[in-house]
């Protein structure tokens, strides 16, 4: 199940370029089911990027309706915000676990133009102070970055996406034609998980927080931390906090309940997740 993701600003877009590049797969690929996931066809409203909680529930309905989709054949356009890096590592990470194929457009329209789009809106448009909080937070992709590569940046002023024409046959090409990547030791699917995997898990994981917030707690902010021979994590220049720590570790236990690794790789594979996560891979 090939994964397209659409990130960029608020009122940037996003949904005009998403359905042209659902209409360009289809005429290029009519005998592939493509599907379209967005926060009109969930009934998300915007004024749930307002409350931390109630956006991390609409991140949990997107993925849900992702793997609703998961097919070797079928084709997902994930058409919204998409603006945490974490989440888009996320999705990147269930692409690779299914053994498929992942691409990031990047709709590349400035803040000014979004801005400008938004205040012609008539109805539904995005608040002027959650439009600029939105565009504060973005993160914007990185092609250098695994999970945001390959990546696709569309001027806003692009004519319109067409089969043949412009970036889409890159895309199309990186898609429907590129090798698809094993999955990391983090994401690799096993059949069966014991207790006793949980509590390794759980333990293991919480012993690397340990080492890491002591570590920064003598000032070890920018530097590596050493936990074993195959855990190694570089923390970023500022402290990372320690509720976004704990809420990493919580989001890798729960990746891998059902995705068993082996116990004395866990640290190594939480290592990889974090330095990912951090920025510093």
């Amino acid at each position: 199940m090939p994964i397209i993701l659409i990130t960029g600003y608020p009122c940037s877009g996003k949904t005009t370029r998403a359905n042209e590049i659902v209409a360009a797969f289809k005429a290029k690929a009519p005998d592939r089911k493509v599907h379209l996931v967005s926060d009109e066809m969930l009934e998300i409203d915007k004024s749930v990027y307002r409350d931390a909680k109630q956006e991390k529930i609409a991140r949990a309905n997107i993925m849900s309706a992702i793997k609703r989709y998961f097919s070797r054949e079928d084709i997902v356009v994930v058409d919204g915000l998409n603006y945490i890096k974490g989440f888009r590592y996320q999705i990147f990470c269930e692409a690779k676990a299914e053994q498929t194929t992942f691409a990031v457009v990047h709709v590349g329209t400035p803040a000014n133009v979004c801005r400008a789009w938004n205040e012609a809106v008539q109805k539904n448009h995005w608040g002027e102070d959650l439009f600029d909080a939105l565009v504060f937070r973005y993160e914007e992709p990185n092609g250098m970055n695994r999970w945001d590569s390959p990546l696709y940046t569309i001027p806003y002023s692009d004519p319109i996406i067409s089969p043949n024409e412009g970036i889409f046959p890159l895309l199309f090409d990186s898609i429907i034609h590129a090798k698809t990547k094993p999955p990391n030791i983090a994401t690799i699917l096993k059949p069966a998980v014991s207790i006793d995997y949980i509590y390794e898990l759980d333990k293991q994981t919480q012993d690397v927080v340990k080492h890491i917030l002591g570590r920064q707690q003598d000032g070890g902010a920018g530097q590596t931390v050493v936990v074993s021979d195959d855990c190694t994590v570089r923390l970023p220049i500022e402290n990372v906090a320690t509720a976004q720590v704990q809420r990493l570790r919580r989001n890798f236990v729960a990746l891998n309940k059902v995705r068993q690794i082996d116990c004395g790789r866990i640290k190594g594979a939480f290592a990889e997740f974090l330095n990912r996560n951090f920025g510093t891979a």
